[in-house]
């Protein structure tokens, strides 16, 4: 299938291919990607109407980690190739909700990285019980309909708001060295 019917069917999945295709495509590729980037940046705003955190939440049986990195990534690519659309500040909505600006409790998401405090339970593949690896990310909080949100860090067991992942930890190690990129570029 196509770029452009994938853009089109599916925007927000999966315009970060489509942006990580133009360091090796030519300037008529880049053009012709600029009214998707623009719909993605009404993408974007559309959350600040949404929710408080101006992110993707996950309502599903799972918490939604994922989605939400997959977001913070293409958000920073965006941005980076496409700065008069994408705005810097929009870079620090993902990082703000996984570092802990969330409702529930203000722990990061990201085993011992945090400032407030950082998740300390996880259900992971070491099976230490009540203990993490470095580096885990948990999948988040977990949306109870109809109005319930929950991110329990005294019962690691419950898989769908704790368990550390490979896929999630690949995906938050993509999403740190982009945003690490960005923000980088305030300090120069």
């Amino acid at each position: 299938m196509c770029l452009r019917r994938k853009l089109d069917r599916n925007l927000e999945f999966n315009l970060q291919t489509a942006l990580d295709a133009i360091p090796y495509m030519d300037e008529g590729y880049r053009e012709k990607l600029r009214p998707y980037v623009e719909k993605y940046a009404q993408y974007i705003q559309d959350f600040d109407r949404q929710n408080p955190y101006g992110v993707p939440i996950g309502t599903g049986n799972w918490a939604g980690i994922g989605p939400l990195l997959n977001f913070g990534t293409t958000v920073c690519f965006a941005h980076l190739y496409y700065p008069d659309i994408v705005a810097k500040n929009e870079v620090y909505r993902a990082a703000n909700w996984l570092f802990g600006c969330h409702p529930y409790h203000n722990y990061s998401f990201v085993a011992a990285v945090g400032a407030a405090r950082p998740k300390a339970v996880f259900y992971g593949n070491n099976r230490a019980d009540f203990s993490f690896i470095p580096g885990n990310v948990a999948p988040g909080v977990l949306f109870r309909k109809p109005d319930h949100f929950e991110n329990f860090d005294d019962w690691p067991f419950l898989w769908g708001q704790n368990e550390g992942t490979i896929a999630g930890n690949t995906q938050y190690i993509i999403f740190g060295s982009a945003f690490k990129h960005i923000v980088g570029e305030e300090n120069n």
